[in-house]
């Protein structure tokens, strides 16, 4: 893969930021310590409250042209991290050579994401690596080490207060970073109605459907609920909402809460006029996973639940269904004798 594939050149639901107004009084302090010069920010908060969001729109509203390289510590190898650190330095050098200026005074961006996924000693080793290499990217580039902005996410509802303390000062012993704090969607319920509306309007574009608000009964529902999973779990929510609704507006039936994707497609898809009996319904259903994977038995059957020779059951007896059905097709059509 080419190293400036990493590189991601732009943000999703930019907009965002500018709705509710906890996030605006946030971007007004993260532009403060921009202007600043701060060169690492610690961003905290609990899963799902947008702190990539943040980081993202830290980075491009300050620097749009300049690149933004993410380090995912969930899927940073413990053992043997220091590969993918120096894959991404690689991609952020190549980047910058090859299309920015620094003397632009815009800030290319490091976000290290979900810091506290990694144990203590380890994220100690991370944070001294990516200060030596990028040290070593300024001094290559003949710039200044606050050219390349470092952003580090760590999730408070991860980890215990005696790890996020110690990650806290981790990052204080090498960084010193500047910290900002998202409050969890729950305490801030102003937010629900413009973070809800943002993604009512985007479902239903990406849907194909015509839905132009949300009903106050519904909104009433989505304010009072707790949600642990923050605006991750309010996206979700809405998604479902949007695939569920036949109206012009959502309503309080649309909101479904801790409900399964699957359930939900089911659902949509069963909310046509026209019902169907339990034995057709499955006949699709088996059909649809055979042509999915390619007609593979063998693997048909373990997405299933049943055995093969279940299935091979099943699929003899759609057939002789089927020429039942059209037996009794052609005979309903035979011309009357007497």
């Amino acid at each position: 893969m080419k190293q400036s594939q990493l590189i991601e050149k732009t943000i999703e639901y930019m907009p965002v930021i500018y709705l509710t107004n906890s996030m605006k009084k946030l971007f007004s302090q993260s532009r403060k310590l921009v202007e600043e010069d701060s060169s690492s920010i610690l961003i905290n908060g609990e899963n799902g409250t947008g702190k990539e969001l943040l980081a993202k729109s830290i980075h491009y509203n300050n620097s749009p042209s300049s690149p933004f390289v993410t380090i995912n510590c969930v899927n940073l190898p413990f053992d043997h991290f220091e590969e993918k650190v120096d894959k991404c330095i690689s991609a952020f050098a190549e980047d910058i050579g090859q299309v920015y200026d620094l003397n632009d005074g815009h800030k290319s961006t490091l976000f290290l994401r979900n810091i506290g996924k990694l144990e203590c000693n380890v994220q100690l080793s991370l944070f001294n690596l990516l200060k030596e290499r990028l040290a070593e990217l300024s001094k290559n580039a003949n710039k200044k080490q606050e050219s390349v902005q470092l952003i580090i996410s760590c999730n408070q509802n991860s980890i215990s207060d005696d790890e996020c303390s110690e990650t806290h000062r981790n990052a204080s012993a090498v960084f010193n970073p500047s910290e900002i704090d998202i409050l969890p969607l729950r305490d801030r319920v102003e937010d629900v109605q413009p973070l809800a509306t943002f993604f009512t309007d985007k479902f239903s574009k990406e849907y194909g459907k015509e839905i132009g608000g949300i009903h106050s009964s519904a909104l009433n529902v989505l304010e009072a609920y707790q949600w642990q999973g923050n605006v991750s779990e309010l996206r979700d929510v809405i998604e479902n909402a949007v695939l569920l609704s036949n109206g012009l507006l959502l309503v309080e039936e649309d909101v479904r809460f801790n409900i399964s994707k699957k359930s939900i497609a089911l659902e949509s898809f069963l909310s046509r006029e026209d019902f169907f009996a339990l034995d057709e319904i499955e006949s699709i259903y088996i059909q649809t996973v055979l042509r999915r994977v390619n007609n593979n038995k063998a693997k048909a059957s373990r997405i299933l639940g049943i055995s093969r020779n279940t299935l091979q059951r099943k699929l003899i007896s759609f057939t002789e269904a089927n020429k039942k059905t059209k037996v009794s097709k052609k005979m309903k059509n035979q011309p009357l004798l007497f």
